[in-house]
């Protein structure tokens, strides 16, 4: 089980306790790490994601080795596709590196929405493109 944010900064307050945390890796897992646990948690292969993702093998494989680092999108992609809560998409993306999804642009408040409403990708892409918005499969995804 994971420590809470708060057992955390107490441990790392401590040399040896911090030290111990920062070299088991407990503080910052990487997003490699993070995919293949949302992929154990949702049942969903490595080979499942890709293809349902819209990427290529190679780059793929490329990211869940921790070699490339996916865009924005990809990330909001793989929530919708993992039918994760809006917390843990923040997380996703917070650990990938990227901004978190803010409800005062309209385009993010329209990827808030499907996830709170547990629309698919499809579903959440036919919304963007209603609004009219750019879609999850844009460029640097």
């Amino acid at each position: 089980m994971q420590d809470t944010t708060s057992a955390l900064l107490r441990k790392l307050r401590e040399r040896e306790s911090g030290r111990a945390c920062l070299e088991q890796g407990k503080v910052c897992p990487t997003l490699a790490h993070e995919l293949r646990s949302l992929f154990n948690r949702a049942g969903l292969s490595a080979s499942d994601w890709i293809a349902a993702a819209g990427i290529s093998k190679s780059y793929g494989y490329q990211i869940l080795r921790g070699e490339r680092t996916p865009g924005r999108d990809l990330l909001l992609r793989t929530a919708l596709l993992l039918k994760l809560s809006l917390e843990e998409t923040q997380r996703l993306l917070a650990v990938g590196g990227c901004g978190a999804l803010y409800p005062r642009l309209r385009r993010d408040a329209a990827v808030i929405f499907a996830l709170n409403q547990h629309m698919t990708l499809l579903e959440t892409e036919e919304l963007l493109l209603s609004l009219p918005e750019r879609s999850l499969y844009g460029e640097g995804t």
